[in-house]
């Protein structure tokens, strides 16, 4: 399953998850209408009437229409409060769950090892890089969460950062990193506010007996109609609870199968994941995590995180001996009784000896070029080679800049930095920086500078990635002041070329989704026809960045590119109306394409840059920087230069 179909079938089974919460809310109104009515035709039968005369008086359609619209927006209300909370990003799950988030600047062995690990995984797939979590648990778990691939988080227990080593660490990371780019998070968090709903039900009961002084007169009057109202909703709560349950646990279980097999084709070694699991059965805590809120997210777990009544039934992860099984068939059966891992210097940098940032020009990983069809199988996976390849490059940052990138206040003078290269007019670029950004800010720029300009370009979008990363932790007044100061640049001589035009829509559009300034795009076009505007422009300007000194070579781009998608109405626009602002808007309407649709386009993006064989380092710049904004990461691309 490559990551469109898989995509695209996480949109269907939200769509499926949805008919289920419909049928499960339907059976919850009927089932609190003959509750409510029942009760209170019970308290009012005697001798001259009957119980089932008194139902027919009782239940007439104002009396049945309200008591299902106050069932209804209880329900709802319930489940988009909880909504609306998770809308925050995936730390909100990780704080619930007592994390605490490992800033860029540790100093501690361990969380380095593992900060390493999500970095090579996120650049080798060419997707943001998410903040990690460290849970206090002893065991050994792991989870994803997020609203989109911008704000995702990696929590990591305690246990499984000092239990296992780093290729078992790696294993569990790359199969968090498949849930991701599987589409799996958005449905874990509509699942949550789904379940929150309809226990909403039951909490209501629970609340009315224990606040409800009941009256010992043995009398039917309204209190006992309201007790027994108040033990009927408890009851029909945890009943759609149990169905909530159940539907978790049938959704989640088979994405694990798929998730652990993605992680072996990931990192190509299937003693990783196998032996994370083995340690799992090993250990006394096993994946039990000891916050009161575990539960509720149980379905986004490495491995299960709770027991449950009726466990098999509401297990929302195969057995551990059926996992270990599917990825290694020769399993004796024996698990593995895990010890402290000791940490070697060598597997804490896990730096290659001579660090080479043009890796990818051979052997496997060239091959990515080769054909537009095979660009865009790498879209939303990653390969032992591409890791390697992200090692590499992270290895060949300059020093100096990747510390910078580690540490919010820092991380801006080095975004600053990669923006003053592009600057024609250098001494008005620094007096806008020194009048709008913070004090300190132009003195380090000036201190970065140098390393930046000379540093190759093949490295940029990485360094970039880091910067994001640590600014996440700057408050919202001080991302605001950075914004600011990168919009004066930028704008400052009344043009945006396209190097600007990545640093704006790489960096402005991740932060501004983090800090709630921009909302995640909805999938809303569901044909070619909706975006063929929006596909003219950047079919065009990518002819014209790849092709432009041949102006019949980059129709011809133009033409193939069409030709691969099949749209024969498309028309090459000229240079002179490919604008920032019309560009900035045709990806903004792409971003809004159903996911079955957006291999299509950049099948065209790709087949347009590779028309002659070779592709130029802008060229793969703009390519990647329109695949990550439609929400497709693609990972690092070679470039003949």
């Amino acid at each position: 399953m490559n990551f469109f179909t898989a995509q695209d079938k996480a949109r269907r089974n939200t769509s499926r998850l949805i008919i289920l919460f419909t049928l499960a809310v339907i059976a919850l109104v009927v089932l609190t209408n003959i509750l409510i009515i029942g009760a209170f035709v019970y308290m009012g039968t005697d001798e001259t009437s009957s119980f089932w005369q008194l139902v027919q008086q009782r239940a007439d359609v104002k009396t049945v229409s309200m008591i299902s619209l106050g069932v209804l927006l209880l329900i709802l209300l319930g489940s988009l409060y909880k909504i609306l909370l998770l809308s925050k990003g995936g730390s909100v799950i990780a704080e619930m769950l007592g994390g605490t988030m490992v800033p860029r600047s540790t100093t501690d062995a361990e969380e380095r090892r593992l900060l390493n690990i999500v970095e090579e995984m996120a650049i080798a797939a060419g997707m943001p890089v998410p903040r990690v979590y460290v849970l206090r648990d002893n065991s050994i778990n792991a989870f994803a969460a997020g609203k989109s691939h911008n704000t995702a988080v990696i929590g990591v227990t305690r246990g499984a950062i000092t239990l296992l080593n780093r290729d078992e660490l790696q294993g569990v990371i790359a199969h968090e990193f498949s849930h991701i780019l599987n589409g799996d998070m958005r449905l874990n968090l509509r699942l949550l506010g789904v379940l929150n709903g309809i226990l909403l039900i039951g909490i209501i009961g629970e609340y009315i007996l224990r606040t409800l002084r009941i009256r010992s007169s043995g009398r039917k009057d309204s209190a006992g109609a309201i007790v027994l109202i108040g033990i009927g909703l408890l009851v029909i709560g945890y009943a759609g609870t149990f169905f909530g349950k159940w539907i978790k646990a049938s959704v989640s279980r088979q994405r694990e199968y798929l998730a652990d097999a993605s992680a072996v084709q990931f990192t190509r070694n299937k003693d990783s994941i196998a032996g994370a699991l083995k340690k799992i059965g090993g250990l006394d805590d096993g994946s039990l995590l000891e916050s009161p809120s575990a539960s509720e997210y149980s379905h986004a777990y490495f491995a299960e995180g709770v027991t449950e009544f009726m466990q098999s039934m509401f297990a929302t992860h195969p057995p551990l001996d059926k996992r270990i099984r599917q990825i290694d068939p020769s399993w004796d059966g024996q698990y593995i009784l895990p010890e402290l891992h000791k940490l070697t210097e060598e597997e804490d940098k896990k730096e290659p000896e001579k660090p080479n940032p043009f890796l990818a020009m051979g052997g496997a990983a060239a091959a990515i070029i080769a054909t537009s069809e095979q660009l865009i199988e790498q879209i939303g996976t990653v390969s032992e080679e591409s890791i390697e390849y992200a090692r590499e490059m992270l290895a060949a940052i300059p020093e100096k800049l990747r510390t910078a990138a580690e540490n919010p206040w820092s991380a801006r003078a080095v975004i600053y930095t990669l923006l003053l290269t592009e600057q024609k007019d250098q001494q008005q670029a620094w007096l806008l920086l020194e009048q709008y950004a913070d004090k300190d800010m132009p003195e380090l720029s000036r201190e970065l500078y140098s390393l930046s300009r000379d540093m190759d370009e093949s490295l940029v979008i990485p360094l970039m990635e880091l910067s994001v990363n640590a600014m996440r932790e700057l408050s919202e007044p001080q991302y605001q002041k950075f914004r600011l100061t990168l919009d004066k640049i930028i704008t400052a001589d009344r043009k945006v070329d396209l190097a600007e035009w990545v640093i704006q829509r790489m960096v402005i559009q991740q932060l501004d989704e983090h800090f709630g300034l921009r909302k995640s795009a909805r999938p809303t076009h569901a044909y070619l026809g909706a975006v063929k505007d929006a596909a003219e422009t950047v079919f065009s300007l990518l002819a014209h960045i790849e092709h432009g000194e041949d102006l019949t070579l980059a129709k011809n781009a133009f033409e193939r590119g069409k030709k691969v998608i099949g749209a024969g109405a498309f028309n090459f626009l000229p240079r002179e109306d490919l604008t920032l602002d019309r560009l900035n808007s045709a990806v903004d309407e792409l971003m809004k394409l159903k996911p079955l649709l957006k291999p299509r386009i950049l099948k065209g993006c790709a087949a347009i840059i590779l028309a002659d064989g070779e592709t130029t380092r802008r060229g793969v710049e703009i390519f990647r920087t329109i695949a990550i904004n439609m929400d497709c990461p693609a990972p690092p691309l070679p470039a003949a230069i």
